[in-house]
């Protein structure tokens, strides 16, 4: 009997040992983490993982990682499996999994980041405001993936519009400004930002429907001066590569990362002029050809939505209401405007929960400068699904492809995806964020709009596919 309780007491202790040390290598990890120590995090990890992974890429993905959750401020275990572990890190900007394999000669054999979900029943107990009627299979479907969003994500406020076989469904969750108790409604007005490209491809479809414009056009007809740099040993930039990222065009005019914050950014585009836009283009260098890869630019769309407009002689606003606004019955939607307007629309948030001014954007529609509503969205989500107008049906078409990368005029399109083939775009401006996504097979859609800058694109588009699934069913 001594020899058994002695084994069973070694045992206890063993496993005791075993849950200290898990314990042990977590809060370490989290404490390392927390202050950007990732060669810390990794020395910790055992000799075996330590062979086979590089530090410096190991340091690249945590620094990404830290960068989306912020300062884990609360960790506790959630699955123990054996040696493998999972951990809800909750971080100052959004709660992730943290999958930890330990290791039975010491350290770590591994871990993962892995999207966090709440409980069912946490999401239903949630006090978010909403207006969810909870009638429907869709409405529930709406309601766990968005309360599992919202919290875990440290969101303030959502509007959201479902077009399913012409049906509109509409869903506003929190509020529209921290520290009140104003629900969003289908009217209130978010910044749609870069799906603002989208309106783009469509007024250019228009234009080439209209024979104001080709496609293959080089973009220097509808530019002021000469600009012999923007040329690749002879072959021009198209209107086409504007349209799809192809043009070798940078990101920005001029380089957003010379400036401290988003504040200077803001002075400096409330004295941008289009002169001074063009003056910047002079000193641009195209280094590879044309149509040969894609390289997202909102300078490039920048320039498209400035074409159009010497195209038709209108103003991009003019444009808007006249091709598609107004046919679509979207009285709410228009370019952004002036900065000095912080009252007409929702307030927006960074990544650090801090207020973020309305942009003055107005000279640059055609990349990410308009604001719109929920209402209004829906009735272009159901436009884009019935490809009603011929210009939405050809900003449809392909026009760039290169791996599992598609491109029509503004939109992204993804083949075989679980609903379907999608057209969609994202965006993303000081304070915002916005998801819109046609599935014209199964003539369904969908606007998702927050007030919350720094959403990552697979994440929304992982809570959007589910949303998706249920209004197709």
């Amino acid at each position: 009997m001594k020899i058994i309780l002695s084994l069973l007491s070694g045992l206890f202790l063993h496993n005791s040992l075993q849950a200290q040390a898990q314990y042990v290598i977590q809060d370490s990890l989290v404490a390392r983490y927390n202050r950007d120590d990732f060669s810390g995090f990794y020395d910790l990890g055992s000799a075996s993982w330590k062979s086979k992974a590089n530090p410096d890429g190991i340091a690249g993905w945590l620094n990404y990682m830290r960068s989306q959750t912020g300062p884990i401020r609360h960790n506790a275990l959630m699955t123990d499996t054996g040696n493998t572990k999972y951990f809800m890190w909750d971080g100052a900007k959004k709660v992730m999994t943290f999958k930890l394999t330990l290791s039975d000669t010491g350290g770590f054999d591994g871990f993962d980041f892995q999207s966090y979900h709440l409980p069912v029943s946490k999401v239903y107990a949630a006090p978010i405001p909403n207006d969810n009627p909870l009638i429907t299979q869709l409405d529930s479907v709406v309601h766990y993936n968005t309360i599992d969003f919202m919290l875990t994500q440290h969101l303030a406020g959502l509007s959201v519009g479902v077009v399913s076989n012409g049906h509109k469904h509409f869903y506003n969750y929190g509020t529209v400004e921290k520290g009140k108790t104003q629900l969003p409604a289908s009217q209130t007005i978010f910044e749609l930002a870069s799906i603002a490209k989208t309106f783009t491809g469509i007024l250019l479809a228009q234009a080439v429907l209209d024979h104001k414009i080709s496609l293959d056009d080089d973009i220097r007809k509808f530019m002021p001066g000469d600009f012999p740099n923007l040329q690749y040993q002879g072959a021009p930039l198209k209107i086409v590569n504007l349209a799809n990222h192809t043009s070798g065009l940078p990101l920005e005019l001029p380089n957003l990362d010379t400036f401290k914050n988003e504040f200077d950014v803001l002075k400096m585009y409330d004295h941008y002029t289009n002169n001074k836009f063009f003056a910047d283009l002079h000193s641009v260098k195209i280094d590879t050809l044309p149509g040969a890869r894609y390289a997202y630019s909102n300078t490039g769309m920048k320039l498209l939505g400035i074409i159009l407009e010497k195209a038709y002689g209108l103003s991009y606003q003019q444009l808007l209401k006249k091709y598609i606004t107004g046919p679509l019955d979207m009285p709410a939607t228009r370019t952004a405007p002036a900065i000095s307007d912080t009252t007409s629309y929702t307030k927006g948030y960074n990544a650090d929960g801090i207020t973020m001014p309305h942009g003055n954007w107005n000279m640059f529609g055609g990349a990410g400068a308009i604001i719109s509503d929920s209402r209004d969205m829906a009735n272009y989500v159901k436009a884009n699904i019935d490809e009603t107008l011929p210009a939405i049906r050809l900003s449809h078409k392909q026009t760039f492809t290169d791996g599992d990368l598609t491109l029509g005029l503004g939109w992204q399109i993804s083949r075989d995806t679980i609903n379907g083939s999608r057209i969609w775009k994202s965006g993303g401006a000081l304070g915002f964020r916005s998801y819109c996504v046609v599935v014209p097979d199964k003539k369904t859609g969908m606007i998702w709009l927050s007030n919350r800058s720094d959403l990552a694109d697979n994440e929304i588009a992982e809570m959007v596919n589910r949303i998706l699934s249920a209004a197709i069913q």
